[in-house]
């Protein structure tokens, strides 16, 4: 459903009652989807009239209220313009009006679309996936559904997403909880606000301000690059999904460990010189935030990718701009090592040396069992 209802109601081919009927009826968003309703195929209209099921308003008391609302808004429009009554088959337009707002999603341009899976997944404040509207291509208004879960999703779990901005999923249970009940119009029945954690809560909010103020430390140090870590690993248990939050702290974080790597080149260059040690200079350290540093990239970029899909691409090519030296240099490294290991081997043959000892196929004596291997029955009983 286009944000324009007037091309729905007042096109050139359009039946000229519609717009008689919205201006009577004072609201043309009913009209409009059941005249986008009409549009569809045969089949497609019976498969959206099959989102609402018999059952549905005895198990849904949101849609029990929407199908009320709309109901009893349509008979007291008829009650006082009865000349419409056989203009159009009003059940439709009371069954469409439902559909539309109970599982009815809007998109980033303003439209609204149902969807055959998406508009079913319920929401939690502890997501296992999310999705992202495509703007560009075709089929426009088509989505994307990524798992999003550090664990994944198991067989016969529930698929949940967001259907809210993620600062709401950093407030306290109380305050996610109102909020929630107004855009849901229900109390949140995900398991995290089930479970109303206060303290894991109260943790979530302390470690996202240890990570900020150990981030906002210029120039950075050994050891504040250590801590930010370390709240990004316990933020990782306490809110196991991704979260764009965490994928800025990561770039933040690999720019850090990226500064603290030229500094230690720097250092290296300059021994002679009477300076303050600001980063150790061991060939380990430097190798692992190396590694680290490709790994906050990598999954940064994973994580804009997988929460904003076509949306991701500027910050994505921001990022190239510091990740490719690291990249670089890791293949560097690795290409160094290759070398070293071979080198070392080849010394090792020209020696006589061979293989290493733990390398090398062994012989037993026939009376002996091989490492590992149970002794036979004879041997227990010798």
């Amino acid at each position: 459903l286009e944000p324009d209802l007037d091309r729905y109601l007042r096109a050139e081919d359009a039946d000229p009652r519609f717009a008689e009927l919205a201006e009577a009826l004072g609201d043309s968003s009913r009209l409009a989807a059941y005249v986008a309703f009409r549009q569809l195929h045969e089949r497609k209209q019976k498969e959206f009239l099959g989102l609402w099921r018999e059952d549905l308003e005895a198990s849904d008391p949101v849609a029990k209220a929407i199908h009320e609302a709309n109901r009893r808004g349509i008979e007291a429009f008829l009650e006082d313009h009865p000349q419409f009554r056989q203009s159009i088959y009003w059940n439709h337009v009371i069954l469409v009006s439902s559909i539309f707002g109970r599982f009815g999603q809007v998109n980033t341009d303003g439209s609204k679309a149902i969807y055959s899976i998406c508009s079913h997944i319920r929401h939690s404040c502890k997501p296992n996936a999310a999705w992202f509207t495509l703007r560009k291509g075709f089929p426009r208004g088509k989505r994307m559904l990524h798992v999003i879960s550090l664990d994944g999703i198991q067989r016969r779990e529930e698929i949940t997403v967001s259907h809210v901005e993620e600062p709401v999923l950093l407030q306290p249970q109380l305050r996610r909880s109102l909020h929630l009940v107004k855009v849901l119009g229900m109390k949140c029945p995900c398991d995290r606000c089930r479970a109303n954690d206060e303290e894991a809560e109260e943790r979530i909010r302390y470690l996202f301000t240890r990570l900020s103020t150990s981030l906002a430390v210029q120039p950075p140090t050994d050891s504040s690059t250590a801590t930010a870590q370390e709240c990004l690993r316990d933020l990782d248990q306490l809110l196991p999904f991704s979260m764009q939050t965490k994928a800025k702290a990561k770039v933040l974080l690999a720019t850090s460990l990226g500064e603290l790597l030229q500094r230690a080149a720097w250092q290296q260059d300059n021994r002679p010189a009477n300076i303050v040690l600001w980063t150790g200079l061991d060939p380990e350290s430097q190798e692992q935030r190396l590694k680290d540093s490709k790994r906050l990239y990598e999954t940064a970029g994973k994580d804009f990718e997988y929460l904003l899909g076509q949306d991701a691409l500027p910050i994505l090519e921001r990022m190239e701009s510091g990740y490719a030296p690291v990249q670089d240099q890791h293949k560097m490294l690795t290409k160094y090592r290759d070398k070293a290991e071979a080198a070392e081997a080849e010394i090792l043959e020209s020696q006589g040396a061979g293989i290493p000892f733990e390398h090398k196929p062994q012989s037993y004596e026939p009376n002996l069992p091989r490492p590992g291997m149970p002794p036979t029955w004879e041997e227990l009983f010798k």
